[in-house]
């Protein structure tokens, strides 16, 4: 995928004439993963910011260019304390990639983070508490939002700003390959600056009413052969004591009802194999 030509050195700063908040927003953090990208090659020409800044940062030019999910190193786990990694992690273009976009995030009070999904999935929100004032004016699409992701799955960008004392969000659009998932990432963008202040409101937001997961497990795979029984879809009620896996010829079953998200074959030990959590009352 070629870098937008209306964004130079990897991200671009959008002043308003009032002063105002202070936000991030960043797409491709994952390279393969188009639709941010494409949302901003559609809003940022025209884009007029009124009040405060905004910052939109493509997170991985690399593994953009290359349609690779990264090159060496997973990006949205490389924001964590540097003690959390290893001097061969910190030699990676991602972990400095991350260094950089941590030195803009610090100027900001909230960042969005825009992805998409490898599964069939329908698009959601991963965010905690501090979000709800946000979020809840975001579109219909989104049914669900998840929270609990930081800590089992740390090191992403919403885990970052959290720990700061800011607002850290993240928006799955939908599947890769899903044409409504640009249509998805661009109303979100919109919807996210009218909230903010930034833009004026170009129609009244509605709040949105979801169901809420709360995630509290990640498994990772125990050996070179972690294989899903069966395409798990994002989302994916499992039963207590089904089989959803066999990892090295052992069955991996559940040991109570769960929800499955982000569930994939692999094949190499310690990778990230699925997550699971539970519907609770917000």
């Amino acid at each position: 995928m070629k870098i937008p030509k209306v964004i130079k050195n990897g991200y671009v700063m959008k002043k308003g004439k009032e002063s105002g908040p202070t936000s991030v927003i960043i797409a491709g953090n994952h390279g393969n993963e188009a639709c941010g990208i494409k949302a901003f090659e559609k809003i940022l020409p025209t884009l007029v910011v009124e009040k405060g800044t905004v910052f939109f940062v493509l997170g991985n030019p690399e593994a953009i260019q290359q349609n690779k999910r990264f090159t060496e190193a997973n990006l949205n786990r490389m924001f964590r304390k540097a003690s959390t990694y290893s001097a061969k992690i910190k030699k990676t273009y991602e972990y400095k990639r991350a260094q950089f976009i941590k030195m803009i995030m610090k100027e900001a009070e909230v960042c969005l983070d825009i992805h998409s999904t490898t599964n069939k999935s329908v698009p959601f929100i991963i965010c905690e508490k501090n979000a709800k004032n946000i979020v809840q004016y975001f579109p219909k699409n989104f049914t669900k939002t998840v929270s609990g992701f930081g800590d089992i799955e740390p090191g992403a960008t919403d885990d970052y700003m959290n720990l700061q004392g800011k607002v850290g969000i993240c928006v799955e659009c939908g599947q890769h390959e899903d044409p409504k998932a640009e249509k998805v990432a661009l109303d979100t963008i919109s919807m996210f600056l009218q909230t903010r202040g930034h833009i004026k409101s170009k129609k009244v937001l509605k709040i949105q009413t979801r169901k809420h997961i709360q995630m509290d497990t990640l498994y990772y795979s125990k050996t070179d052969s972690f294989t899903l029984v069966k395409k798990l879809d994002d989302f994916y009620e499992a039963k207590k004591g089904e089989v959803i896996a066999h990892d090295g010829g052992k069955e991996v079953k559940m040991k109570k009802d769960s929800i499955v998200v982000f569930a994939h074959d692999r094949n190499k030990k310690g990778e990230e194999a699925f997550l699971l959590g539970r519907w609770v009352k917000k």
